[in-house]
């Protein structure tokens, strides 16, 4: 940002007649002026305080023997800024035609570098903010039982063998067995299952997951790393860890291109002075070389158009947070997607209905009211409240259902097996179903499913036209995820997988050599989304998932999935025509810039000029760039 104000004051100090500022110190230097004193100073702060990364990158990788765009950077700006400082206080080494400042191209320079470096390091180093909130997911108190006694600790204390109460409503603090007890617990954000799941005596429990309803006597089997949540933070952290960077275009031409520039602009020089005794040009056409090659249109040409992409994502939904995966979505050969919340809308919703008595139907509103399960919001956002009825002596049973007292008449709301225990004779149903009974009479039976999203079909159609694989994963049980798989189309369904399965699958697939785009949600799809070659977070996405994956769809339509890949790819064919570009631009300008025309035109490219055509070659990429706003993506 200092970066970025201070050249903008530059240029318009350049550009732009101040009378008032360009009155000269003396006669004999007109160049020393107010205007040109102040363009120096911000200039030497862009190139020194700001610039000073490149200067110690370049310096350590010389010495490792490394030539890389830091040298160019630092080499390029250093061979504009010190010529124009000699021509500010020292006219005289120089030609009339010669004097010419070049401190805002060097500022531009490394403005724009520094952009395309912030918006790279901006999606990296994630794994500290994963772990805060990740960790935030564990309660801090806890209370266990000590001599038949309730004491409140801190939940960090728990060890292997305590005994935990966990009332409804609370989190439950490490994974357990469940003693004593029953409740329904919300495992949503670990497993991604929308339902909460009963629990009894016997039952295994999840820390960070939270008791909905009911009352919990836990011991503890497993705390501190050992827990499901902590190996889902390592999980991530191998997964940022391991992920490859994938090599970018310029880097390995620059590897090529900055010692072959330096060496070039030595050889140019030494050719002025032997073979034409000429120290002046000389040192004019190596400063030249350097001008002409410094890395404005080779180092613009990645972030320019990264910069464009993110724009253009932004304004369709789509949110690239991480350049790099431009480079490798065209060759993903398989498309791995988590099921509830990705494929289907996440959330229970009735897809069919049976009812009975259509007047004795209002007496169970008040009662689903009164539950916050989800099944029964299902209920409640297909039926129509007109009487404005109230309950009383609610009851709710974990894992069953609920019972209460309309008007005198007794409600029951749940499961066949709830039902059936208060002596009701229901409906034999393969399906989700929550069966309404008053006064013992069934009432309505609703049946529900999570539903699929209407274009998860089309996308998972065109994904394999491109050649690629699709994968479903999902913690649900086989029947669920078969039914749901075979729906949409898939080649492949996993079944009953856990987060750290997920992400093996991931592996797996990757240590056969195939590259894997994984699409999901959940908190349990964050490691499998930072360990897959292309991670993207649906819109409704948790913030851990956001954070583990490369795109984000701002939108609630899967279709933005191909969008994605479609942006991603010709925003990598706009880099590689940026990369011609600049390479082409070099090739032709250099030898001009060395003095390869003056031998029989008489013609020496001054290093105005050099700067002129830099600018022009910078120009052309930044316009390229700019053509992603108006390229038409298809789904």
């Amino acid at each position: 940002m200092i970066s970025a104000v201070l050249t903008g004051f530059i240029f318009l100090l350049s550009f732009f007649p101040l009378s008032f500022l360009e009155k000269p110190f003396f006669e004999e230097n007109p160049l020393l002026n107010p205007k040109n004193i102040l363009i120096f100073l911000l200039a030497t702060v862009v190139q020194f305080y700001i610039g000073k990364e490149f200067y110690t990158s370049a310096f350590g990788g010389l010495k490792n023997r490394i030539a890389d765009m830091n040298l160019l950077i630092a080499v390029g700006t250093s061979a504009a800024y010190f010529y124009s400082v000699f021509v500010l206080f020292f006219p005289s080494f120089f030609p009339k035609e010669m004097r010419h400042l070049y401190f805002d191209g060097a500022a531009a320079i490394i403005t724009f570098i520094l952009l395309g470096r912030y918006l790279e390091h901006r999606s990296k180093n994630k794994a500290t903010s994963f772990m805060k909130k990740l960790l935030s997911l564990k309660p801090e108190k806890a209370r266990i039982i000590i001599d038949g006694k309730e004491i409140e600790i801190p939940a960090e204390n728990i060890v292997v063998g305590d005994t935990i109460i966990v009332k409804a409503g609370e989190k439950i603090p490490v994974d357990g067995i469940v003693l004593e007890g029953e409740g329904e617990v919300d495992q949503s954000m670990i497993t991604g299952e929308p339902l909460p799941v009963y629990k009894k005596a016997g039952d295994t429990v999840i820390g960070g997951t939270i008791n909905k309803t009911g009352f919990l006597k836990i011991k503890a089997t497993k705390t501190g790393k050992d827990t499901v949540l902590s190996q889902i933070i390592k999980l991530l952290l191998e997964a940022q860890s391991k992920k490859p960077p994938i090599g970018r275009l310029a880097d390995r031409i620059v590897s090529i291109f900055v010692p072959s520039i330096l060496i070039i602009s030595i050889i140019v020089f030494d050719l002025w002075y032997l073979l034409a005794d000429n120290i002046q040009y000389g040192f004019l056409s190596a400063v030249s070389v350097l001008i002409i090659a410094c890395p404005c249109a080779l180092g613009l040409a990645t972030p320019i158009a990264v910069v464009v992409s993110v724009g253009r994502g932004a304004k369709e939904g789509i949110l690239i947070k991480n350049p790099e995966i431009v480079e490798g979505i065209k060759d993903i050969d398989i498309a791995i997607f988590d099921k509830t919340g990705t494929i289907t809308e996440g959330k229970p919703s009735v897809v069919d209905k049976k009812i009975f008595d259509k007047e004795k139907i209002s007496f169970a509103i008040p009662v689903l009211k009164a539950s916050n399960h989800p099944l029964s919001k299902a209920v409640l956002d297909i039926l129509e409240d007109k009487e404005n009825k109230k309950a009383e002596n609610i009851h709710q049973i974990p894992g069953k259902g609920i019972k209460g007292i309309v008007e005198g008449k007794t409600v029951f709301i749940g499961n066949k097996i709830f039902l059936e225990e208060n002596g009701m004779n229901v409906l034999k149903t393969d399906k989700t179903a929550v069966f309404v009974a008053v006064d013992k009479t069934l009432v309505a039976a609703f049946y529900i499913e999570d539903k699929i999203k209407k274009e998860a079909k089309e996308v998972i159609k065109k994904l394999k036209e491109k050649g690629i694989k699709t994968v479903l994963l999902t913690g649900d049980i086989k029947e669920t995820a078969q039914k749901i798989g075979k729906e949409a189309g898939f080649d492949e369904i996993y079944a009953e997988v856990l987060p750290g399965e997920k992400y093996k699958i991931v592996e797996t697939f990757q240590k056969e050599g195939k590259k894997v785009l994984f699409v999901g949600d959940g908190i349990n799809d964050a490691p499998a989304l930072g360990k897959a070659d292309i991670g993207i977070a649906v819109w409704q996405a948790s913030d851990i998932a956001k954070e583990a994956g490369d795109i984000i769809l701002l939108k609630k339509d899967l279709r933005l999935v191909l969008k994605g890949i479609n942006l991603s790819e010709k925003t990598l064919k706009i880099i590689k025509q940026n990369l011609f570009w600049a390479y082409i631009y070099n090739i032709i300008g250099i030898p001009i810039a060395a003095g390869a025309l003056y031998p029989v035109f008489g013609i020496l490219l001054k290093p105005v000029f050099a700067g002129i055509v830099m600018s022009i070659s910078s120009i052309f990429v930044v316009m390229n760039a700019l053509r992603l706003q108006f390229i038409k993506l298809e789904n």
